[in-house]
């Protein structure tokens, strides 16, 4: 009995089976359903095999049903995926726009007489650092793009070009340590002076007369003397102070152009 009790769900099993056999049995030994105790044979098996029936039925739409369910979530990891990428292709587009409407911006600025076309390029590789101060475009000499080529965006001045490959090129950029620019003040042309980078996104550099009226907030433009052609976007004061030691006017700019975000530029050529 306490075989039993710890095994119910076993002990009805064994019993329900042991009752169909004998239903069996003694439907076979009443020569069918015809007399009376094989109608009352033919009762107790459809009294026993109802449930069993229903208890079928229901584990067969159940897996009827799991299967619609797993076509289901299918289609719906499909759909998903494909407005992910539609979603994904409407940024890049969006992106590519702005980027578009950027560069449309340089052709407000004076070129030098012997150029007259420019090249849009992508930005396919950097340096390894947290900034573009080293970084390679996708055009090259197949182009027109040489060395020492100016590279701007729609922000403002962004480099030149160090080194030309037939389909590439390696720009280093106005924040670079090595970078020597010559700029003047847009809100009086008569203030010159030279900017260098940082290699951290900055720019800073001096004027070269120490009386120099220039204040923070102050536009600044390459001057047109040397490689880049005048009027070119560099950045804006952030600071401005007087060295002692070197008695220059000293400031600190902030790049017009964002060289953390750098996708495509456009080569003077």
């Amino acid at each position: 009995m306490k075989w039993i009790k710890a095994h119910k769900f076993l002990t009805s099993i064994i019993f329900t089976t042991l009752a169909l056999c004998l239903i069996i049995v003694a439907s076979f030994l009443s020569q069918g359903s015809t007399s009376p105790l094989g109608m009352q044979v033919e009762r107790a098996t459809a009294f026993v095999q109802r449930p069993i029936a229903a208890l079928s039925f229901e584990i067969q739409d159940g897996f009827v049903r799991l299967r619609h369910l797993r076509a289901e979530n299918e289609e719906l990891w499909e759909e998903n995926e494909r407005l992910r990428q539609e979603i994904n292709s409407i940024r890049m587009s969006s992106q590519d726009l702005r980027d578009l409407r950027e560069l449309a911006n340089i052709f407000n600025y004076d070129l030098p007489e012997h150029s007259n076309n420019v090249v849009v390029a992508n930005v396919i590789s950097l340096d390894g650092s947290n900034w573009f101060n080293i970084f390679t475009i996708d055009k090259g000499t197949r182009d027109g793009v040489s060395g020492n080529s100016v590279v701007i965006n729609g922000q403002g001045l962004v480099g030149t070009v160090i080194e030309a490959g037939t389909d590439w090129s390696r720009v280093i950029s106005t924040i670079d340590s090595t970078s020597r620019i010559s700029f003047i003040v847009a809100r009086d042309p008569d203030l010159v002076g030279i900017l260098q980078g940082d290699g951290m996104g900055r720019l800073s550099g001096f004027m070269l007369d120490s009386q120099a009226g220039i204040i923070e907030g102050d536009e600044l433009l390459t001057s047109g003397m040397g490689m880049y052609p005048r009027g070119i976007d560099i950045g804006r004061v952030t600071s401005v102070d007087y060295n002692m030691a070197t008695q220059l006017m000293t400031i600190t700019i902030e790049p017009s152009v964002r060289f953390n975000h750098l996708r495509k530029v456009a080569v003077i050529i």
